[in-house]
């Protein structure tokens, strides 16, 4: 039994892979191969903007004595970095030599290398040493030495310890002073860290004028440091007064803590991330002190090593937690897994450059990639503010819509009292126009008519400063567009049919905001209640139950949600056999068998965009959406005499409590109404094995795998189990 549901398990597993996460590995994977090649292009044009005092063509051999001439034939690479090879690797020292044509003036020659140890003699004689003699670990990564005007040939010959990668570059330039000569990459990181610190500025301050840009001074604080991390990192390239073993040490933290401040940032877009923010904090903590605690070549790289697997390792655990945060639809959680995930690659392809002894061109993979994560960022910041922006006015709009349902709930009420046909337009005309007027006090100066169809010909029941109202018109506008509800940003207007007829139509003007979302969210909730009153007064020969009337609402709601009217004949069927099998009398249990239809009712007053909604839905329309439950309870509590309706209200009210509390209201067990729990099974059982729009129908297994999964948690353990038993039966 436990292999097989070990098998549906990973099954369901493979299919949400194959259905969201590959799509975007994939997408992972386009980014980081187009980071690659723009940091390709990126080094290439760097390279050739300093072509023209380069020194190339010089002859190498890598020996394993430092300080050696070598014997034998010697090899020739015209490039800055000598060529490696698998026997190269293995060795840490390196010797060239080559021949510098005379020149009439003075020049720097000047020597890039990883902090490498250097001898350079000049004719056969030494005339630099650089920690090369000593026993420390380091030299200088700037050399540089002052070459007199000469009629004949030099030779230079260069002697390098490679402690960490192999660098070469040999420079021609020039002028005196070469205590100091910024390369471009210097340049660069100082004008990353301008623009990010000025940015820093302009958000605070447009922060401190009420736009909220907090956020976005986030990014720019990103930006300062990649910036501060880049000058670090080639400040020792610059001057031969940097470079001692601490600032080895103090120069490479910043730039391996870049990834993992960039991913403390990623992790910062979730609510809840304690848990992986602990984690990151361990990682750079271990990470700084590693590094600190290097006094040898080994161990510098050891620390790099383990830097860079700590940094994998917490990509890896936020990229998990995002993972979660993908099949709970969490906001930001697919761009955070994607960063993640070529950030994990990232970091991959820079330990390839460190064990490759390509060391130096660490900085610029890590500059890039977090360039890119950066703009990911701000993108994300700016669409959050955007947002935020936006639910103000939402959020103003949702209060007055939740106040309108109340005001449903009594229009229907007052239209169903109606007892003649005047009083029921008389009662039309001034109930609209209080939930109007509510909704928006401009609304005090709306004009309006009714006019009832007979014999082909409309005569005019009431009118309110609309002149020569062309019904003819709206009734052919209506029959055109199949739509009962006619809405413009200035009129609205209601068409009631007598069967298949027009039997009246209703024309409101002079409305403001009439496309407000919300505001024709109303009035087609009020349109609901007034064509099925309408059809109980003029329609129906027989006056109708409370009941059947919220009956025939509650499917309307169903149809609007693009479900089947069956759902409800299930949920009410099966609400009864579950009732009799946990020891309820027949009476009752068609009690709330039939009060269970009504369980959705409140979805009448949900706006059709949100349901119709496409996409992630943001927190504002889920809170609108989650409160349907309330919006049923206000519209049938008015009803509360009747016993019914009573169960049906406590029915829509609750049916979206979990058992463990985590609900919309947060009550538990038994304190959930017996009714609700029923409910709750059943509806989510055949949601569930129901073909929707924006799903496929589960197997009748699967969705009672998932029941038993949730037992406890989410349903009535006792309930659950009396329902699965009912349907293993079936």
């Amino acid at each position: 039994m436990k292999d097989k549901e070990q098998k549906k398990t990973l099954k369901l597993n493979s299919a949400r892979f194959k259905g969201g996460v590959l799509p975007l590995l994939g997408v992972a994977l386009i980014v980081f191969l187009l980071t690659v090649a723009i940091y390709f292009v990126a080094d290439y044009v760097a390279g050739s903007y300093q072509e023209e005092n380069k020194l190339s063509g010089w002859s190498y051999q890598y020996t394993e004595k430092a300080g050696a001439v070598p014997d034998g034939e010697l090899r020739i690479f015209n490039a800055q970095n000598p060529l490696l090879t698998e026997r190269a690797v293995r060795k840490n020292n390196l010797y060239l030599t080559k021949t510098i044509d005379p020149e009439d003036t003075g020049k720097n020659f000047v020597l890039i290398t990883d902090y490498a140890p250097v001898k350079i003699r000049l004719n056969g004689k030494d005339i630099y040493d650089n920690q090369f003699e000593s026993e420390e670990y380091v030299g200088n990564c700037y050399n540089a030495i002052y070459l007199e005007p000469s009629t004949h040939e030099q030779q230079i010959d260069v002697f390098l310890k490679l402690p960490f990668s192999v660098r070469f570059e040999a420079y021609l330039k020039e002028g005196v002073d070469v205590a100091y000569d910024f390369p471009l990459g210097f340049y660069f990181g100082v004008g990353i860290l301008l623009a990010g610190l000025l940015a820093m500025a302009v958000f605070a301050v447009m922060s401190i004028t009420k736009r909220r840009l907090y956020r976005s001074i986030i990014t720019a604080c990103l930006a300062a440091y990649v910036g501060f991390a880049v000058i670090m990192h080639l400040l020792p390239e610059s001057t031969y007064k940097l470079n001692l073993p601490i600032w080895l040490r103090l120069s490479e933290i910043p730039v391996q803590m870049t990834f993992l401040v960039t991913l403390a940032f990623l992790n910062g877009l979730f609510r809840s991330h304690r848990k992986s923010g602990i984690a990151i904090g361990f990682a750079a903590g271990i990470s700084i002190a590693t590094m600190m605690l290097s006094f040898t070549a080994l161990m510098v790289k050891i620390s790099s090593v383990v830097m860079s697997v700590l940094c994998l390792a917490a990509v890896v655990f936020v990229a998990q937690y995002a993972m979660a945060q993908l099949e709970r639809r969490t906001q930001y959680a697919t761009p955070v897994f994607v960063m993640c995930v070529f950030y994990s690659l990232m970091i991959f392809f820079a330990g390839v450059l460190l064990i490759s002894r390509l060391r130096v061109l660490y900085i610029y993979t890590v500059a890039i990639s977090t360039f890119v994560v950066g703009c990911v960022l701000e993108y994300i910041y700016i669409h959050d503010h955007r947002f935020m922006m936006k639910n103000s006015e939402f959020r103003e709009q949702s209060v007055r819509y939740g106040n309108s349902v109340e005001l449903i709930s009594v229009f229907i009420r007052n239209m169903l009292s109606c007892t003649d046909q005047d009083a029921f337009y008389r009662t039309v005309v001034s109930e609209l126009l209080e939930l109007l007027i509510k909704y928006n006090d401009e609304n005090a100066e709306a004009d309006y008519c009714i006019a009832v169809k007979e014999n082909g010909a409309y005569t005019e029941m009431i009118s309110q400063g609309v002149k020569d109202c062309q019904y003819q018109v709206i009734e052919g506008n209506s029959l055109k567009n199949e739509k009962n509800c006619i809405f413009s940003e200035t009129y609205f207007e209601f068409v009631l049919k007598n069967g298949e007829d027009i039997g009246c139509i209703i024309h409101f003007e002079n409305i403001k905001n009439g496309l407000d979302a919300f505001f024709i969210s109303m009035l087609e909730a009020t349109y609901c209640g007034l064509e099925t009153t309408y059809e109980n007064m003029f329609v129906q020969s027989d006056k109708r139950d409370i009941n059947i009337i919220f009956e025939e609402l509650a499917e309307n709601a169903e149809l609007d949600n693009g479900c089947s009217v069956d759902h409800l004949e299930n949920i009410c069927r099966y609400s009864r056999e579950l009732c009799l099998r946990l020891g309820f009398d027949k009476e009752k249990a068609e009690h709330i068998a039939i009060a269970s239809k009504l369980h959705d009712l409140g979805k009448i007053a949900v706006p059709k965009y949100i349901i119709e909604k496409q996409g992630r839905l943001n927190e504002e329309e889920r809170i609108i959406i989650s409160s349907h439950t309330e919006f049923g309870y206000t519209i049938l509590s008015a009803y509360d005499d009747d016993p019914l309706i009573a169960t049906a209200a406590v029915i829509a009210r609750y049916h979206h409590e979990h058992y463990n509390g985590t609900g919309n209201n947060g009550l538990t067990g038994e304190d959930i109404p017996v009714e609700a729990r029923i409910v709750t099974v059943c509806d989510v059982y055949d949601a569930l094995v129901s073909e929707r729009s924006y799903k496929k129908a589960w197997t009748k297994e699967a969705a009672m795998d998932y029941l038993a999964e949730y037992s406890g948690k989410f349903f009535d353990p006792r309930i659950c189990d009396a329902f699965i038993a009912y349907l293993k039966e079936t």
